[in-house]
């Protein structure tokens, strides 16, 4: 056997489900059981507030699913949980609240880690002296961990009920809603906005030029979003493709 092959072995052996099949050895059955207890610490850490909603047998038991499916395949447990929120969403399909809490949570993380970048403020933006023709060719860079999902529950307030220590029944979010999460210098944050803003926003962040984006919106709410958007720190960059 070669040592591609054993390495495979030895892999293969780790992430297996038990099913009554015993370790080959004292050692894999030792290595096997340390293994799998550190990812699901990583898992406990990850998603505390998720592991604090759904009761630690049902938390258990869905990171076990998890380890056993997917190993983790970075060179840091930092990024191990990033399909778990996926997962839950299969185990948990009646409850789609424990799916858009796991993510929230997940993002919020990222957000804090991801890497530094300016914050594009109304005064820089006014500063460039962008002429109106000018404005259909820019296009803005979005803010560091910036992240965006539909939601259908009210997942904002099961967060902040959890931090409290006083969770309740989740309520519905608005219809059509969708959750943004973002940094701001060294602070996370998060906002729910309704269908037109999550339209808009998923435009800019996919490199859509302004002007493409002014044609498809209402002039008044796409002015008033970008005001907002630029006093919240969820710009980065702008640059301008224009050739003239």
């Amino acid at each position: 056997m070669n040592l591609l092959a054993l390495q495979r072995a030895f892999r293969d052996e780790i992430v297996t489900e038990d099913d009554g099949v015993a370790p080959t050895s004292l050692g894999m059955a030792i290595y096997r059981d340390a293994y799998r207890g550190r990812l699901l610490s990583t898992l406990e850490y990850s998603f505390e507030r998720t592991r604090t909603w759904v009761g630690e047998d049902a938390f258990t038991a869905a990171a076990c699913h998890y380890i056993l499916t997917i190993p983790p395949r970075g060179w840091t447990l930092d990024d191990y949980g990033e399909g778990f929120p996926d997962v839950l969403g299969v185990l948990f399909a009646e409850d789609v609240d424990v799916a858009e809490l796991a993510w929230l949570e997940w993002q919020m993380q990222r957000a804090f880690a991801a890497a530094d970048a300016p914050t594009l403020t109304a005064a820089a933006l006014a500063e460039a002296g962008y002429r109106d023709e000018e404005w259909d060719h820019l296009c803005f860079a979005m803010a560091p961990g910036f992240a965006m999902r539909p939601v259908v529950t009210d997942c904002v307030k099961l967060w902040e009920a959890l931090e409290s220590g006083s969770p309740n029944a989740v309520s519905a979010g608005p219809e059509g809603a969708a959750l943004v999460i973002w940094r701001r210098g060294f602070s996370p944050h998060y906002r729910m906005v309704d269908g037109g803003e999550a339209q808009m926003l998923s435009a800019l962040a996919s490199g859509q030029r302004f002007g493409t984006l002014a044609v498809q919106s209402d002039p008044n709410q796409l002015g008033a979003a970008l005001a907002t958007w630029l006093s919240e720190g969820l710009l980065s960059s702008v640059t301008s493709d224009a050739v003239w």
